[in-house]
């Protein structure tokens, strides 16, 4: 081993405590102009990754929403004592990175390179849009080091499918040159995709983040190059090394990292705020689920609540979830009260409620003829159904319950 690649070694064992500086190209120049990109050359030893930055105020309007509600939202998670996994409570607005990358391809391992590592955060009175470009395959030091040096400050990744496809791919690549760049910092991570999906999974054809862009925050891209041609472009940059071929997928990064903060922001807002105008009665129900799965009981039956006296098409299974939920909570006679709603109609949701009603009546009240009434009342439904549907095991379960009250009315 060369005494340089000995060196190179020994700073990666020593925490890089004596890793030079970032660099310009104050001594050095690159083949390649990127000055009409805004880019310009970092170099690291014998590497260089190209890196671009770009400025836009605060009352910067995308979509929805505007970059200052940012701020806003944050001091709301801080204000507000729920346990959420979108909660920044306990940070800053300025300790948000919202990352993304661009790959050669969208397989995982070390076949799958990164070539585009690009992130904004808020910094004062601006958000700030950092990129740094792969300009070639033996440059990967050079790109890392850069970047890792750069968010060694920031505490907290927002992404896009980023904790399944992003971040671990920056692990893989990491590993290739950890012996010469930064460790990886222990990030937070907010995984906005989650969130996506639970709210409209089943509102939109797609929760592909350009459809959500589009249709929940109202971003309309213009000219815009398709992420799936980013690897195509690449390797024609590589081929003539023309800044002109990748400027498409550069600015297609550039607004994907700026829609997440819009998308943070939105979510955010229908998450604390649920009872507001702009948030449907779907994911009213939906963020109702999500404080239920969390354990966050009152917030989850206050909407709950909401959505059963509404007039909207999620009404009856609002009604059956809250019955449930109270039902849980003890309050038995507020349960009967939202099953009983449900009990009028022929549907799936009124067999349940006839079902819940029966244990009810059964094991709380020991009323086994209204136990045996709603039991009944359940299996006729059922057996509607079941003509139609062929779902017979539900129809048997019923059959058997009715058979045990049957023996305990005799007994009594």
């Amino acid at each position: 081993m060369s005494l340089k690649n000995k060196l190179a070694r020994m700073k990666g064992h020593m925490q890089l405590e004596e890793m030079p500086s970032v660099k310009e190209s104050n001594n050095k120049q690159v083949d390649t102009d990127w000055s009409n990109f805004k880019g310009k050359p970092l170099f690291f030893d014998d590497q260089h990754t190209i890196f671009r930055e770009m400025e836009y105020p605060l009352d910067y309007r995308l979509g929805k929403h505007s970059f200052r509600e940012l701020k806003e939202v944050v001091k709301q998670w801080n204000d507000d004592d729920t346990n959420h996994p979108l909660s920044a409570n306990g940070l800053n607005e300025e300790q948000l990175i919202f990352f993304d990358t661009e790959t050669t391809g969208l397989g995982g391992g070390t076949g799958n390179t990164i070539f585009l590592l690009g992130y904004c955060h808020l910094a004062g009175d601006v958000v700030k849009v950092k990129q740094f470009f792969l300009p070639g395959p033996a440059d990967e030091a050079a790109f890392y080091f850069h970047f890792l040096q750069d968010i060694s400050d920031l505490s907290n990744l927002v992404t896009y499918n980023g904790k399944a496809f992003d971040w671990p791919q920056v692990r893989t690549r990491h590993t290739l040159v950890r012996d010469k760049v930064p460790l990886l910092p222990k990030f937070g991570h907010f995984d906005l995709l989650h969130a996506a999906r639970r709210l409209w999974k089943d509102t939109l054809p797609s929760c592909r983040l350009s459809i959500v862009e589009k249709e929940i925050l109202e971003i309309e891209r213009v000219d815009d190059t398709p992420g799936s041609l980013a690897p195509l472009l690449y390797f024609d940059f590589l081929k003539e090394k023309n800044p002109e071929a990748i400027s498409g997928v550069l600015k297609h990064n550039e607004v994907d990292v700026l829609s997440l903060i819009i998308l943070y922001i939105n979510l955010s807002k229908k998450l604390l705020n649920a009872n507001s105008n702009s948030t449907t009665m779907k994911e009213t129900y939906e963020i109702a689920r999500w404080y239920e799965n969390l354990k966050q009981l009152n917030k989850a039956s206050k909407l709950y609540e909401q959505v059963a006296m509404s007039e909207s098409r999620y009404r009856d299974v609002a009604r059956l979830s809250l019955g449930i939920l109270l039902k849980k909570d003890k309050r038995i006679d507020d349960a009967i009260n939202y099953f009983q709603m449900l009990t009028t109609k022929d549907s799936g949701l009124s067999i349940k409620a006839c079902l819940e009603l029966a244990k009810i009546y059964e094991h709380q009240f020991k009323d086994i003829e209204k136990a045996f009434y709603y039991s009944e009342l359940a299996y006729e439904r059922q057996k509607r159904m079941t003509n139609l549907l062929k779902e017979k095991k539900v129809l048997s379960d019923i059959k058997v319950r009715m058979q045990r009250l049957e023996k305990k009315f005799d007994r009594t």
